[in-house]
């Protein structure tokens, strides 16, 4: 069964486990001499984001709920540090133009856009070559 509420695209990254998990969230208790109780709502959320502690309810795996994401394969155990280099350059680039992480990719794609035109460069086919270099760092390899 896929996962399409509170767990979509969670994932245990070390077992593969997908259905039960541990995050350190924070609620909304109403806190008197006497002690505390869950308090009503709408104040009595349960909330939690993408830097939560997460711990797989299987095999103990504990880390930023963001690292139990369904990611695509990494043959090479190099995809995180290529994410990481990136992120280096959106963070420079954030920097350098003062634009919210939101729109950052979106704008430094435009921005590289420019920049292929003023150095006489393919920005599709350099596009299409990523894609097909993309694919290979994500792709497992079938034995014969």
């Amino acid at each position: 069964m896929t996962n399409s509420n509170c767990l979509e695209n969670v994932c245990c990254p070390k077992c593969g486990q997908k259905d039960r998990f541990f995050f350190r969230a924070s609620i909304t208790a109403e806190v008197r001499d006497d002690g505390a109780e869950f308090a009503p709502s709408p104040r009595g959320d349960i909330e939690w984001d993408r830097n939560s502690v997460t711990e797989c309810a299987d095999c103990g795996y504990s880390a930023c709920l963001k690292h139990f994401r369904n990611l695509p394969p990494d043959p090479e155990g190099m995809n995180d540090n290529r994410a990481a280099w990136a992120g280096a350059s959106l963070g420079t680039f954030i920097d350098e133009t003062g634009v919210d992480e939101e729109d950052t990719l979106g704008d430094l794609l435009c921005d590289l856009m420019h920049w292929s035109d003023r150095h006489d460069l393919d920005f599709d086919a350099a596009l299409d070559r990523a894609r097909l270099h993309y694919e290979a760092e994500t792709t497992l390899e079938s034995s014969p």
